[in-house]
C-alpha cells in the first residue's frame, strides 16, 4: 500500500478550491491540490462559465447596438453585416485556453497538484485512481457542480448541447436553437443566439422566466418574447430525432406540441459533484440533492473538513464562492465567522441585464414585513433618455421605521455594474438607505437612477 502524503491543507476542486490553496500557500503553508481536469484548472468560471460566456455575451451585445444604430441617427446597410460563427466561437476559445494555461502554471508553482479522480476511503484519507494516498491536516471540499440532466425518454439520442459543449463542441451556427429551461443560463444563451441571427426558442416550466423580483420577470419575459419564441408553463415529455432534427414533445395547458429545431441546448439547473467522492466515508454527510451540508461557518459534519462553493449549493456564482473560500480557510484556522448572504448580489447578463441584491418584495410579503417600495425607469431621467429610453427600472424595497435597505433589483443597460454601490450600503452599519441619498451622483449618468429610486423612499 502506498504511504499517505500529508498536508497542511488539502483543497479538492482546482476552480474554487483555489480560494483556499491560495490563503494557505499565503500563509506558508504545504498545500495539495486535486483536480481530475488538469486541461481546465480554474473550473467553470475559467473555462466553462463567467469568462467564456461572457466573452460570447459581449458579441451579442454588439450586434444589438448595430441593430439599433438608427435610432441614433446612424444608418448601417444591415444586409452587409455577417456573423463569422466560427471566429466569435474562437475568440472565445482562445482565451480559455490561455487563462487555463495560466492558472495551470500558478498551480504547479504554488501547489502540489494531484491530477485525476479522487475518493475518500477513510478518515481525512483520499485516494487517486492511480493508487497514491494522501491527507491534510484541514481539507476544504469545493468539487463544484455541473449541468442536471433530466431523465427524458430519447434525451440520450437527442445530440443535446449543455453550457459546457455549447463552446468546446459546437462547430457551427444552428438555424433554430430550442432551448430547454428558463433560468440565467438559458436567458443567457438565448440572448446570444438569438442576438446571432439564430432563430430561438426557450421552453420552461413556468409562466414567467428566471427567479427574481416579479416585477423584474415580468418585463424581462416581456422583452425577451420580442426577439425569441417563448413556450412557459410546458413540462417536457419526450426528446425526438425526426428528419434530421430534434426537439421535445412538451405538454401544456393547451395539449401536447412537438417543438423541432437543429439542436437542444439543456439549461436546466446544475448538480453537485459529490457522486464518486465518497465524502461519508469520511463522516461528511449529504443532503437528499446530493450537496455537501454545512453550519453557518461552512464547517461540514467532520470537525476537520470544511466545504464551500457550488458543492454546497447556497449560491452557485464564483463571487459567491470567493467569499465563502475565504471565510471557510479563517475558520478552519481559528476564526468564528459566519456566512451572511444578505448583501450576496448577483446579475443575469442577458438583455435586458439584471442585477440584484436582497429580498425580493414577495419574500418581504412572506416575511411580514413593513416596508416601503419605490420604482424609478430609465426614461425617467437625463441619462436614461440620452441613450434611447430602453426599457427597464431600479426597484428599491426599504424597511419603514429602521431604513434599513431590504432588497434593490434592476432590470437594463449596466445594471449589473449599478448594483454595486448598493451592495456597498447594504454592508455598513444599518444598512441605511440614507447613506445613497446623501452621496452625490454625477450628472449625467446612469447612476443617477440609483440616487433617484432611494430619493423617491424617503
Amino acid at each position: 500500500m502506498a504511504a499517505i502524503e500529508r498536508y497542511d491543507v488539502l483543497c479538492i476542486g482546482g476552480g474554487s478550491g483555489l480560494t483556499a490553496a491560495y490563503y494557505g500557500q499565503q500563509d506558508g503553508k504545504s498545500v495539495a491540490l486535486v483536480d481530475d481536469r488538469p486541461d481546465q484548472l480554474g473550473g467553470t468560471c475559467v473555462n466553462r462559465g463567467c469568462i467564456p460566456t461572457k466573452g460570447l455575451i459581449q458579441a451579442a451585445e454588439v450586434m444589438q447596438t448595430i441593430r439599433h444604430a438608427a435610432d441614433f441617427g446612424i444608418h448601417l446597410d444591415q444586409s452587409s453585416v455577417r456573423v463569422d460563427f466560427q471566429a466569435v466561437l474562437d475568440t472565445v476559445r482562445r482565451r480559455r485556453e490561455d487563462d487555463a494555461a495560466a492558472v495551470r502554471r500558478w498551480v504547479e508553482s504554488a501547489f502540489t497538484p494531484y491530477y485525476g479522480r479522487a475518493r475518500f476511503v477513510g478518515d481525512k484519507l483520499i485516494e487517486m485512481e492511480d493508487g497514491r494516498r494522501l491527507t491534510g491536516e484541514r481539507i476544504f471540499i469545493a468539487a463544484g457542480a455541473r449541468p442536471a440532466i433530466p431523465p427524458i425518454p430519447g434525451l440520450a439520442e437527442s445530440g443535446y448541447l449543455t453550457n459546457e459543449s455549447v463552446i468546446f463542441d459546437l462547430t457551427e451556427q444552428p438555424e433554430h436553437l430550442i432551448i430547454l429551461g428558463g433560468g440565467y443560463i438559458g436567458c443567457e444563451f438565448a440572448h446570444f443566439f438569438s442576438a446571432l441571427g439564430t432563430r430561438v426558442t426557450v421552453i420552461d416550466h413556468s409562466e414567467c422566466l428566471l427567479a427574481e423580483d416579479d416585477d423584474v420577470r415580468a418585463l424581462f419575459t416581456q422583452e425577451l418574447a420580442k426577439r425569441v419564441e417563448l413556450v412557459l408553463q410546458a413540462e417536457a415529455r419526450q426528446a425526438l430525432v425526426r428528419d434530421g432534427q430534434c426537439g421535445l414533445i412538451v405538454a401544456t395547458d393547451d395539449g401536447e406540441r412537438t417543438v423541432l429545431g437543429d439542436r437542444l441546448l439543456l439549461a436546466t439547473g446544475r448538480r453537485p459533484n459529490t457522486d464518486g467522492l465518497a465524502p461519508e466515508k469520511t463522516g461528511v454527510e449529504l443532503n437528499d440533492r446530493g450537496f455537501v451540508m454545512v453550519d453557518d461557518g461552512l464547517r461540514t459534519t467532520h470537525p476537520d473538513i470544511y466545504a464551500y462553493g457550488d458543492v454546497i449549493g447556497q449560491g452557485m456564482f464564483k463571487h459567491t464562492s470567493s467569499y465563502e473560500g475565504e471565510l471557510a480557510y479563517r475558520n478552519a484556522h481559528g476564526a468564528s465567522l459566519a456566512v451572511d448572504y444578505t448583501a450576496n448580489p448577483h446579475a443575469v447578463f442577458s438583455n435586458p441585464q439584471i442585477g440584484s441584491v436582497g429580498l425580493t418584495e414577495r419574500a418581504c410579503r412572506d416575511q411580514g414585513l413593513d416596508y416601503t417600495v419605490a420604482r424609478k425607469h430609465y426614461a425617467d431621467f437625463a441619462k436614461g433618455k440620452i441613450i434611447g429610453s430602453p426599457p427597464g427600472f431600479a426597484k428599491l424595497l426599504v424597511e419603514k421605521g429602521s431604513d434599513r435597505i431590504l432588497g434593490f433589483h434592476m432590470i437594463g443597460p449596466q445594471a449589473a455594474d449599478l448594483l454595486h454601490e448598493v451592495v456597498v450600503a447594504m454592508n455598513t452599519p444599518g444598512a441605511k438607505a440614507q447613506r445613497v441619498r446623501d452621496s452625490i451622483h454625477v450628472h449625467p449618468t446612469l447612476a443617477e437612477l440609483v440616487k433617484q429610486v432611494f430619493d423617491a423612499t424617503a
